[in-house]
């Protein structure tokens, strides 16, 4: 097992009238004896110590239904400290709004077709990304969300689209960050294992050449 720490995003959830914060099996599934990992708790989401991100490697934005204006600013820490990041349907609209410098979910558009448990699309990765690089040039993806990203902006760029032009993947356009957002949910299917090792390859290169 690599010497590294992922975070991972915790979100809010009720259960048997018990307020919690959690984090879905699956989001461990490709982690699992590859690395440690953490849950990032936030008690009220709020702002965040950020002395609480030193040490970690690598973060993921999972799914969820909220928007917080600590997401952004663990982001902007992740960005501005080189850790590699992994944002999942909301994380990866949590990328895309930072993008255009906005917190606001309003910049989202609401999309009707892509929120069935039990519907798959297809989706087209850009031949020189990381998406196209570990999981090949057409995906068939989950499909599990109900708003979608309008634009990005420089310095990301969109690396993946559905075949009505909805944003699924969108990249960091330099070798100096690892930042990647997709709006499917790479966690609940069976074949993009690929694409978390390539996160944990970048978190263990950039985490030795910071020592």
């Amino acid at each position: 097992m690599s010497n590294i720490t992922v975070g991972i995003i915790a979100k809010d959830k009720e259960a048997e009238n018990t307020n919690m914060q959690i984090i879905t099996k699956n989001n461990l599934k490709y982690l699992h004896n590859k690395c440690n990992y953490v849950g990032l708790l936030n008690y009220d989401n709020s702002y965040i110590d950020t002395n609480i991100l030193k040490n970690i490697d690598g973060i993921i934005f999972p799914g969820g239904n909220d928007i917080h204006p600590y997401h952004f600013q663990i982001l902007d820490y992740a960005i501005k400290n080189n850790i590699p990041v992994l944002g999942i349907c909301m994380g990866h609209q949590i990328i895309g709004l930072y993008s255009i410098n906005s917190t606001d979910e309003n910049d989202l558009i609401p999309i009707k077709n892509h929120c069935d448990k039990k519907q798959k699309h297809l989706i087209k990765t850009k031949e020189t990304s990381v998406l196209n690089k570990t999981l090949g040039d057409n995906i068939s993806v989950n499909s599990r969300h109900l708003f979608a990203l309008k634009k990005v902006n420089y310095p990301f760029e969109i690396t993946a689209i559905a075949e009505d032009n909805t944003i699924e993947g969108i990249e960091y356009v330099d070798n100096d960050h690892f930042v990647i957002g997709v709006q499917f949910h790479p966690e609940d299917l069976d074949n993009t294992e690929n694409l978390y090792n390539f996160f944990i390859k970048e978190i263990i290169r950039r985490k030795r050449s910071r020592q």
